[in-house]
């Protein structure tokens, strides 16, 4: 998936972690902090002349450093009513609208969300902007947990979450050594068939070409086909999609090396090279035969049609929900490995190109 199932982990299933949050701050727990009453705490947010500076320096302290805030939305209630999954995607509006696959997850989320009485909180915010939005939604108690999408080998969303003890599940791989829990897909076999048509068909020189955006899932993925590819003597070559070329598809065709056969992260760059690459004089699939790593409508509308990749992303996000509802009940959940991607065999590809 570009995203989440965008980007699950391969190969064998990552070791078994289990998670139990603590509990939310509360607001006697900043006043105990502070020395003075919860009413005296009230008084300071809501600005009350009763409190003075200095005591309310104190609590604003006490509350920052225990990452407490009033609840701004007031919808504390009994039981689970009123919950709220937050997601946070750090994109440009336009590449957030252009991918299928945030079409297909905000429909798997919703549905199960819609089941326990939940609600979904999305906001697309420049990478920049998205540690400040993790902590005052969760500081100011706008939701009760977090998913985590296009997570990053680097990624300084997770110390963050567990600095303020907010539930939170992974959509994808995590990096190696995190203690978010994550749902992930059991890839391995669709790798495998991948290659497997690719071998059939006569290619012996395979690009995998990914986004470029060091995601952990992207590390992983490329990892893994290399070592699955040169157990049949095919010969691999790693590209990135290069999003600021003036013209992405001709620097991917000229870049590929040789290479008869594309196996591309996204659909929307795999349609974009099938679309123009005649244009470039290179025919698809008699020149070079193109995969894509995700499937959606997409795959159909352009032509030759796209083989791709079928994930179950509807599974994994009910699976999501299900884990951050638990750690909300402070169950102690482990990482889940999802059923894989399934090949769907369409037109992009074709013989691999005779040689001279």
């Amino acid at each position: 998936m570009s995203g989440a199932t965008a980007g699950a982990g391969l190969g064998a299933s990552p070791a078994v972690r289990t998670t139990t949050p603590t509990r939310r701050p509360t607001i006697a727990d900043v006043a105990r902090l502070a020395g003075v009453s919860p009413s005296a705490v009230s008084h300071a947010f809501n600005a009350r002349p009763n409190v003075s500076a200095a005591t309310a320096q104190r609590i604003m302290a006490a509350a920052d450093q225990l990452n407490w805030r009033p609840n701004v939305a007031s919808r504390r209630v009994s039981g689970s009513a009123g919950r709220s999954l937050g997601l946070v995607v750090a994109r440009d509006h336009d590449s957030f609208e252009r991918d299928p696959f945030f079409v297909r997850l905000l429909a798997g989320l919703t549905a199960p969300l819609a089941e326990i009485g939940w609600s979904l909180s999305l906001t697309v915010v420049p990478p920049q902007g998205e540690l400040g939005v993790y902590r005052q939604w969760w500081n100011e108690q706008r939701v009760d947990g977090f998913v985590l999408v296009d997570v990053r080998r680097s990624d300084p969303r997770l110390a963050l979450l567990e600095e303020l003890r907010a539930p939170a599940v992974v959509l994808g791989s995590p990096p190696a050594g995190s203690s978010v829990p994550a749902v992930t897909l059991d890839d391995q076999a669709a790798l495998e068939a991948v290659l497997d048509h690719l071998a059939d068909l006569g290619h012996r020189v395979v690009a995998r070409v990914g986004t470029g955006h060091a995601l952990a899932h992207e590390v992983s993925r490329a990892e893994q086909f290399t070592r699955a590819a040169r157990r049949r003597d095919i010969e691999t070559v790693l590209l990135h999609w290069p999003d600021d070329a003036p013209d992405p598809v001709r620097a991917t065709l000229e870049a590929r090396r040789g290479a008869t056969a594309l196996v591309v992260d996204s659909e929307v760059m795999a349609t974009e090279l099938v679309a123009h690459a005649p244009e470039l004089g290179v025919s698809v699939p008699a020149d070079v035969s193109v995969i894509a790593w995700e499937d959606s409508f997409v795959s159909e509308l352009v032509r030759p049609r796209l083989t791709a990749l079928e994930a179950p992303v509807e599974t994994s996000a009910r699976t999501v929900v299900d884990l951050v509802a638990r750690l909300v009940r402070r169950e102690e959940v482990a990482s889940v490995v999802v059923p894989g991607r399934r090949l769907v065999v369409r037109e992009s590809t074709g013989p691999a190109p005779a040689t001279t």
